[in-house]
């Protein structure tokens, strides 16, 4: 009797350390990533004069996101990878404006992984993405709306498409996508890794689905479906 009761509290403690070993963990990483679209709304521009486009405002993506280990070789999570350019003294019709854009691709993943050896992981992402883009003007507050009418009659598009911006100065548009990714990680310790992967973005942005005041208006072309895609980040294990 005695045996089998030791060998019942043994069984318990193998499976509740199991368990325990084996509970999901939450991580956050940070790093860059980099991609080559193709943004001849903004480029291409013969009307509205652009900042000059670069490895900063084109290429580069700041790159964070947060991770739950669900099951021993799985994890979902949500990430995000966004573009920004900012320009001043933008020439309108009535002003010299502050320019901001911003593009963010907003992932939804779930990663699969395994430990090839003690401080190596390979690892495969599938995630749909929803993307956003912002644009921002700061004008002059009398001539907002024939200043904003100018600046989107240089996309194309119906003339003057703006009757009154009121009080903002932001139009937006929203997409759908999705992306995998490969990649590969190094645990410098069992809370710290450097992770470096590589892939594939796909979007399905159209310059027509842009908004300002509820009002749909045409924004800039872009090209970005189909693009590879790399990220290096930091990996921090939170326990």
């Amino acid at each position: 009797m005695k045996s089998q009761i030791h060998v019942l509290i043994l069984s318990i403690l193998l499976l509740g350390g199991s368990f325990v070993t084996a509970q999901p963990k939450l991580s956050i990483d940070l790093g860059i990533g980099f991609y080559e679209p193709t943004l001849s709304g903004f480029d291409e521009n013969e009307t509205v004069q652009f900042p000059t486009k670069g490895i900063l405002n084109r290429n580069l993506l700041l790159n964070w996101g947060i991770y739950y280990e669900f099951f021993s070789n799985a994890r979902i999570g949500y990430n995000s990878f966004t573009s920004y350019e900012i320009g001043k003294d933008i020439l309108l019709l009535n002003s010299e404006a502050i320019f901001r854009r911003s593009i963010n691709y907003r992932l939804f993943p779930i990663e699969t992984f395994f430990r090839w050896k003690p401080k190596i992981e390979l690892n495969f992402t599938l995630a749909p993405i929803w993307g956003r883009g912002r644009i921002e003007l700061d004008t002059t507050p009398g001539d907002k709306t024939e200043d904003w009418n100018f600046f989107l009659n240089s996309f194309g598009g119906s003339a003057d498409p703006v009757k009154d911006m009121g009080a903002t100065d932001v139009m937006k548009s929203d997409w759908y996508g999705y992306t995998g990714m490969l990649g590969f990680r190094y645990y410098l310790s069992s809370r710290l890794a450097l992770d470096l992967k590589g892939g594939f973005i796909n979007n399905s942005y159209k310059e027509k689905k842009w908004r300002v005041q509820r009002q749909s208006v045409t924004g800039p072309k872009m090209k970005i479906d189909d693009l590879p895609i790399f990220s290096f980040k930091v990996v921090y294990g939170l326990r």
